[in-house]
């Protein structure tokens, strides 16, 4: 029987909650009302401080009411439930991957049989991830401050060797992209290669602890930023607010059904 929504007087401790998790200390939950699983913490803390203030405050009081329902024993199905309904296809959307192409697809397709709980294997949870997650995290990468900060360097370096204004500049340009295309490879790579393997044990094993140790604040705020996109720092802060806010409301929404609301 779901329990009853949570009194007016129970939400500001939460939302104090939310302000330790967003600065980190996930374990400052309070006392009254529901004690939020330690990647529910996380995920809480990153989406509360990627929102804008509107938002947020209407989406707090939906996730509370929900984790009440629930009495705080939050499913690990939920994050199954809103990578499969919100963030794949969000990032698959955004990154114009056609229905039954793409690095997302084969990701696609587990995490609804996890939601029903349906067993999936380590090693394919691995094999669908590691691409998804090179692409994602391509995405995030701040390619536009990256590359500005090498071209910026490479200028003055062409310049106090003599370079004439164009050479300095064709100089700059052509060791910007080699030097940001090559950073944005290898943070790729490394970050899918690790946090495939470390996520698929964790979802095989349907071990809610486990997964709160990869670190899944940082995750969302992956998802934020590819989403936002990273090409250019013109109108971005908007962009990942907007993304911010996109996830959040899909992470509501799997835990109202989860709570049966």
């Amino acid at each position: 029987m779901n329990r009853p929504a949570p009194s007016a007087e129970a939400l500001p401790p939460f939302l104090a909650g939310l302000d330790a998790a967003a600065a980190g200390r996930w374990e400052e939950w309070p006392a009254q009302g529901p004690a939020l699983p330690g990647w529910l913490a996380q995920f809480a803390g990153a989406l509360w401080d990627g929102q804008g203030a509107d938002a947020a405050g209407e989406w707090a009081r939906r996730v509370h009411a929900a984790c009440a329902r629930l009495d705080g024993r939050v499913p690990l199905a939920v994050v199954h439930d809103w990578h499969a309904r919100t963030v794949v296809p969000l990032l698959a959307e955004d990154g114009r991957e056609a229905a039954g192409t793409g690095p997302y697809e084969a990701v696609r397709a587990l995490h609804p049989r996890a939601a029903a709980g349906e067993p999936v294997a380590e090693d394919a949870w691995a094999a669908a991830l590691e691409p998804a997650l090179r692409d994602t995290h391509r995405r995030a990468y701040p390619y536009a401050d990256a590359f500005a900060t090498a071209e910026a360097n490479a200028l003055a370096w062409a310049r106090t060797n003599d370079y004439g204004e164009t050479e300095a500049a064709e100089f700059a340009d052509g060791y910007a992209k080699l030097n940001t295309g090559a950073n944005v490879t290898s943070y790729a790579d490394a970050n899918a290669l690790v946090h495939a393997r470390a996520l698929a044990a964790a979802y095989a094993a349907g071990d809610p602890v486990a997964y709160a140790a990869t670190y899944p604040f940082a995750a969302v705020n992956a998802y934020a930023l590819a989403l936002a996109g990273q090409e250019t720092a013109d109108g971005r802060d908007e962009r990942q607010r907007a993304a911010y806010e996109r996830l959040a409301a899909g992470l509501a929404d799997s835990l109202e059904r989860a709570a049966g609301e």
